[in-house]
């Protein structure tokens, strides 16, 4: 997978720059404290928000009051589209996993802009892209070895917010959030996420921050999400998922 490919695509991407200023310039510039809700599950969709600077994480929360980190979202991205167009309650939670700047716009003038440059196409299909992806992953998990599983959580993770470092460099994956969640998110222990991420650093696949992550290889991190045996990474350890 080459740099170029690993260009995030998102709202702000499939749409002209003129669509997306008009956007930005129809609502209200809002800053949003890390940690601070931005849009809470089964409240009304009353609102979309255009992010324009931050990351924002995408938490569901199941009736046992569970809590599943979804998905990271960055610049660019606009939330709480699909409740404003539907008419449904919001289906999770969006937290500033950093401090964040969006751009607030009430529902009825959301729908009335994506009717005038016609988006109808483009933001269910954005939506349908975003569904299958993320079936894809909970199915691989499925019959993944944790070192596998939790390399294919954050090669999901840079194909939805990395940043390439330079034409050839690295690969960077803001998280806004513990590395101890990416455990959750792969459905394996925090004891045995943290031992494999240690494995991919020690292999030269990952350099670990504090709440960041440096894609040093992505040809062979893509290999580990696949299965694949790769030299310096245990591929079969115990896979009991996490409870």
């Amino acid at each position: 997978m080459t740099h170029q490919e690993s260009i995030v695509m998102n709202f702000r991407s499939l749409v002209s720059t003129d669509v997306w200023g008009d956007l930005i310039d129809r609502g209200r510039r809002r800053t949003y404290p890390s940690n601070s809700v931005l849009l809470a599950q089964g409240e009304s969709p009353d609102c979309v928000i255009a992010l324009v600077e931050g990351l924002a994480k995408v938490v569901q929360s199941n009736e046992c009051g569970d809590e599943l980190t979804l998905m990271l979202r960055g610049p660019g991205e606009v939330l709480g589209e699909m409740g404003a167009l539907l008419g449904r309650p919001r289906s999770a939670t969006v937290t500033a996993a950093r401090r964040c700047t969006g751009v607030v716009l009430p529902a009825h003038a959301f729908r009335g802009y994506v009717e005038r440059h016609r988006l109808e196409t483009i933001v269910y299909q954005l939506t349908v892209e975003r569904l299958t992806s993320h079936e894809r992953l909970r199915a691989d998990l499925v019959h993944l070895p944790p070192t596998g599983r939790l390399a294919r959580v954050v090669s999901h993770l840079a194909d939805e917010v990395g940043h390439p470092q330079g034409a050839t460099g690295p690969l960077l994956v803001e998280l806004g959030m513990p590395r101890t969640e990416l455990a959750t998110m792969a459905a394996m222990r925090r004891s045995s996420a943290l031992a494999v991420l240690g494995q991919l650093q020690s292999a030269g696949i990952l350099r670990l921050g504090r709440r960041r992550l440096i894609i040093t290889d992505v040809a062979r991190l893509k290999a580990v999400a696949r299965g694949e045996e790769v030299p310096g990474v245990k591929g079969r350890e115990d896979a009991t998922p996490a409870m």
